[in-house]
């Protein structure tokens, strides 16, 4: 498997906003006036009890999330509440969790080197407002198939999670902040807690975003509405005069499915629904094998399919994809063509901040979760046109063909084109000054090299995530021991860890530099693809080649023959800068570089597929100032606890 007077400060103290249809926009926007649940609610009208079986595209204009701006002294409050909010008009309203009772949370907006605190109040109550359930596949389409079908007819509760209550822990991904305030999934608080968080915000001019991240019930909680976008500004983003203001916009693009009554009319509460094997329901207190979760309809900034009337002029978007699985091909479409507007997108940052210079997007841009695109679009050349976003993946991996599991509706969002004609706005030839492409030679020699891999077999089973240990060459080939032919040597790897409650075996000094060779071995008929995200580290990625993972045995643990990389494979314009996350295609290679951030404590790398996360697809790892990690590794060696990798191998990874 592949907006907007919204620039309102909002001071310290905390606000209330009101989101309000402007005449003639096509944007919800915020004003600070009024209360945040209910107002809201009445800006997008609609039906009060269901009446629709299906959904109109177009019909509700994009909702801008309002903008928080903290101060540098004291402490900026966010409460956690409960909010109902109308995600579509021909829908009542949807039960959610939220940050400040916005869905996305308010765009929290920052400085370079603007260090700011916030409390996030958990003053949440009652159970999950997410509907969870368990279906059996029906074999290969087309039409809806059980996950794409709305309404829970069929399926089988699970009770485990209609008694959850808001478990809740704020994660900033991508930021670079101490481990005491990084949101560790382990560490959530409960209703009536607070987490208190220091952001540093010591970062080039970047779009994050934060979001739910407690243990076990991620997935869940960002399902829930917890997510929010963040961004940081400099000096170099700002002489660039890049569209700012009302003509720069956060897209948070996620897959959605909802709950039916009797007649099959969508009553708006939010279905979490995964396909499990076997037949017949799961036993009681079990947790069956089961595949991801995707969804037949895609909100963009809380609303499904929105429209937004843009002037024929040049737009900034801040796109991101927050789904829990679903990877999106965002193509424009000319709508009275129905063809696809060559070079519509200039991609101009990825995740991590701009790039040298902007790049012509020729069709497409693909964003698995989590992954960010910074996208101008000039709508000088469309004056009157509409035009739209759509989805040409469906989930499966990039260059393969559309499976029997295709999205039923690939609509993202519209834009409606003014008719009065403005000229063209010239992007900056440079971006970045400071900006480079990382190439394998440029990889510091002395950088810790790391190996984590991806595993997955014909069982259906959840594809495991092994943590490797580099190990003499001669080490017998016995259960736990995996080999791969890497320019020209073979590499002999001990998995040291499979869960997240192993040991810890990765630590690290802050500042320096990693080189991680993500690999993803197994059946090459299961398309299964895992986006990579470390904390604490900028990379890019060095290069991606295609694996034979025929010669992995998943159920022992090794490799009956050692694995072999086949062709170079090629590295998108949006995988081509900064990165904090990267999608691993099934059997392939992808090997990643870059600086740990300065900040320290432990941390994890995981899966950013949500529910493969909660089941176990995350890893702590230990940053620690040099001169400690120094004398800890010295600590280590003499109590002879580093195994056959010495002081480097089982601790601190293998130099190059």
């Amino acid at each position: 498997m592949t907006g907007t007077s919204r620039r309102s400060i909002l001071g310290m103290a905390g606000f209330t906003t009101a989101a309000v249809a402007v005449a003639g926009t096509g944007i919800l926007r915020s004003n600070d006036s009024g209360s945040d649940a209910v107002l809201a609610a009445k800006a997008l009208p609609g039906v009060s009890e269901p009446t629709h079986t299906t959904l109109t595209p177009f019909e509700d204009p994009l909702r801008i999330p309002p903008t928080l701006r903290p101060g540098n002294k004291g402490i900026t409050e966010v409460d956690l509440v409960e909010t109902r909010l109308r995600l579509h008009s021909q829908m009542p309203t949807t039960r959610l969790w939220t940050y400040k009772g916005h869905f996305p949370g308010p765009t929290i907006e920052a400085r370079r080197g603007h260090t700011f605190r916030i409390a996030w109040n958990n003053k949440l109550s009652g159970t999950t407002p997410v509907k969870a359930v368990w279906v059996h596949d029906e074999g290969p389409g087309p039409g809806l198939l059980p996950y794409n079908r709305p309404g829970t007819q069929g399926s089988y509760p699970r009770p485990e999670v209609d008694k959850l209550t808001a478990w809740t822990t704020v994660h900033l991904h991508g930021g670079h902040q101490n481990a005491i305030n990084d949101g560790a999934a382990e560490y959530g608080v409960g209703p009536g807690s607070t987490q208190l968080a220091e952001y540093a915000n010591d970062q080039a001019a970047t779009h994050l975003f934060y979001h739910d991240h407690a243990m076990a019930v991620t997935s869940l909680n960002v399902s829930a509405g917890l997510v929010g976008n963040y961004i940081i500004r400099d000096k170099e983003e700002s002489r660039l005069d890049l569209p700012s203001g009302d003509y720069e916009i956060p897209l948070t693009i996620q897959d959605v499915n909802f709950d039916t009554d009797t007649k099959g009319r969508l009553n708006g509460q939010v279905v979490f629904k995964r396909i499990i094997g076997g037949s017949g329901a799961p036993e009681p207190g079990t947790l069956p094998s089961a595949l991801s979760v995707l969804a037949p309809f895609t909100l963009v900034n809380g609303v499904v399919w929105p429209h937004l009337e843009v002037e024929a002029r040049a737009y900034r978007f801040r796109v991101v994809n927050t789904s829990d699985t679903r990877i999106y091909r965002l193509v424009v479409v000319d709508e009275e063509t129905g063809k696809a507007v060559p070079d519509a997108m200039k991609l101009i940052g990825t995740d991590m901040g701009l790039l040298g210079k902007p790049q012509t997007v020729e069709e497409a841009i693909s964003l698995s979760p989590a992954e960010r695109a910074d996208v101008v679009i000039d709508f000088a050349a469309f004056p009157g046109k509409r035009l739209k976003l759509v989805n040409t993946i469906a989930g499966q991996q990039p260059g393969a063909p559309l499976p029997d599991f295709a999205i039923p509706y690939p609509e993202v969002m519209q834009f409606r084109v003014s008719k009065k004609r403005h000229a063209p706005t010239p992007i900056p030839t440079t971006l970045s000054g400071s900006f480079r492409k990382l190439k394998a030679s440029d990889v510091p020699s002395n950088a810790t090299e790391r190996f984590v891999m991806m595993a997955f077999d014909r069982t259906g089973g959840m594809p495991q995530l092994w943590e490797m240990q580099e190990v003499a060459a001669n080490t017998p080939p016995e259960d736990g021991i995996v080999q791969i032919v890497m320019a020209g040597r073979t590499r002999t790897l001990r998995r040291t860890a499979a869960m997240f409650e192993d040991t810890t075996t990765f630590f690290a000094a802050a500042g320096t530099w990693e080189k991680w060779h993500f690999i993803s071995a197994g059946p090459a008929e299961l398309p299964i693809y895992h986006p990579m995200h470390i904390h604490l580290m900028n990379f890019q990625v060095i290069e991606r080649q295609a694996l034979d993972g025929s010669g992995l045995d998943v159920a022992a643990g090794r490799t009956k023959r050692p694995l072999t990389l086949g062709a170079q494979m090629p590295v998108a314009p949006e995988e081509s800068g900064w990165k904090d996350t990267i999608t691993v295609t099934a059997n392939s290679l992808v090997t990643v570089a870059g600086r740990l951030a300065d900040q320290t404590g432990k941390v994890m790398y995981h899966c950013h597929i949500m529910s493969h996360e909660d089941e176990g697809m995350m890893r702590p790892f230990v940053i620690m100032p040099p001169a400690v990690h120094e004398i800890h590794a010295m600590s280590m060696a003499m109590n002879g606890a580093m195994g056959t990798g010495g002081t480097k191998g089982m601790h601190s990874g293998m130099t190059m």
